[in-house]
């Protein structure tokens, strides 16, 4: 459990990210060697410039601009989880709610620490069916409130820690005992142990639950896709060519689930002109074989009939190019002519050279562009790409050409 949790501790706390000017430098570099970023460029910022978290009527502010905070399913084959985000802090592959873990993406494990940074932190979780509010030993107790973009009939609990404040919030699930045997050589203040309360005021007990998973298998661009896969598509698009893929060796029922959601089949990303795509076929993960439930946030697509849409969920950011120092623009240069070459190396430290000190504009997406129809009891669904005419075309052109469901 202790070992589980700080492989975690990461997933739900939105602290302090300083990335220094190497950092940046390395990450843009990468950017530039594959020809041009694709739409998840991370925020990014110095040392020097931390923004400041808030938190208004539940709904988190990054430097005073909406932060992204929710919940979307994970496209992983094999599995029925989820990916969770607070601010610029996210986990994916965790579990369903279950009735004894009744949160998305489990207990998200903590942090250790003596005390807040000087951005503030807040805490966040979703919860599922039953649960009431949450209690936060020396803080008090926090309403589970509904809140834009969550799932139907989840709710999120929330709650901001000034800079300064001390101790280290300890998730449901688990106990102090964690800090005490787990990271001895650690600073940190009281532990700040949250407990679920269900609507009566009674504590509600969590075991900490694991992603639902099945077997799965891998295959990349020529290679035959595994004949033990239980699902697979084809595109009668001309030039689609795919990259990668993975899909499911075996198909069950998670019987533990208590909200419903998706056991992913397949997942394969696709290349055609240019523009990279993400294919999946999700079945209902409580019953494989039924229709399974509507995609979270789904739009009707005018004109297509059948065919919905999931805008994105994402923000613009804004961030100045950090200007390289000698010692790191050479580290660099020699890094990049060993996989490159010195050609292609220098050319990518003079367009760093040009950046420096100027400010760039990304997109932190948390939820891609999305376009799904139904093909008989399946979500097939196309992510990325343009534009929605792009996302469209291609969808339309999938076709399902294994769907076994059993042995």
């Amino acid at each position: 459990m202790i070992e589980d949790a700080r492989r975690r501790q990461r997933h739900r706390r939105r602290r302090g990210v300083a990335l220094g000017g190497a950092a940046l430098v390395i990450g843009l570099l990468a950017v530039l060697i594959g020809g041009g970023g694709d739409s998840q460029t991370p925020s990014v910022r110095s040392s020097g410039d931390l923004s400041k978290l808030t938190l208004v009527h539940g709904r988190a502010f990054l430097g005073g601009h909406p932060a992204l905070m929710g919940v979307t399913p994970s496209l992983q084959a094999g599995n029925v989880g989820v990916c969770v985000r607070v601010v610029d802090v996210g986990d994916c592959n965790g579990p369903f709610p279950t009735i004894a873990d009744p949160v998305y993406g489990g207990e998200g494990g903590f942090s250790p620490k003596e005390k807040v940074g000087p951005e503030g932190e807040i805490d966040a979780i979703f919860t599922g069916p039953g649960v009431a509010s949450m209690r936060v030993a020396h803080l008090g107790t926090f309403k589970a409130e509904s809140a834009p973009g969550l799932p139907p009939g989840a709710k999120q609990i929330a709650f901001y820690r000034p800079p300064g404040s001390r101790g280290t919030v300890i998730a449901p699930g688990l106990t102090p005992r964690a800090l005490q045997t787990g990271f001895k050589n650690a600073h940190y203040g009281p532990a700040l142990t949250e407990t679920l309360l269900d609507g009566s005021g009674h504590a509600i007990p969590v075991t900490l639950s694991h992603v639902f998973t099945l077997p799965n298998s891998y295959w990349q661009g020529s290679q035959t896709p595994p004949a033990k896969g239980r699902c697979a598509i084809s595109s009668t698009l001309a030039g689609v060519s795919t990259a990668w893929g993975e899909v499911a060796d075996k198909i069950a029922a998670d019987p533990s689930i208590t909200t419903p959601g998706w056991l992913t089949c397949l997942n394969v990303w696709f290349s055609a002109a240019g523009e990279s795509y993400d294919a999946a076929v999700l079945l209902n993960a409580r019953s494989p074989g039924k229709p399974p439930a509507m995609l979270w946030g789904a739009i009707p697509v005018p004109g297509h009939p059948g065919m919905v849409e999931i805008p994105p969920v994402q923000r613009e950011v804004h961030y100045l190019f950090p200007r390289p120092s000698r010692a790191q623009a050479a580290r660099e240069l020699a890094r990049n002519t060993k996989t490159v070459g010195r050609a292609r190396a220098e050319q990518l430290m003079r367009q760093v050279k040009e950046l420096a000190g100027k400010e760039q504009t990304s997109w932190d997406v948390f939820v891609p562009s999305t376009v799904a129809r139904r093909v008989g009891p399946t979500w097939v669904l196309v992510r990325y790409g343009n534009s929605l005419a792009q996302r469209i075309s291609l969808l339309e052109s999938l076709r399902v050409t294994k769907l076994k469901l059993r042995d």
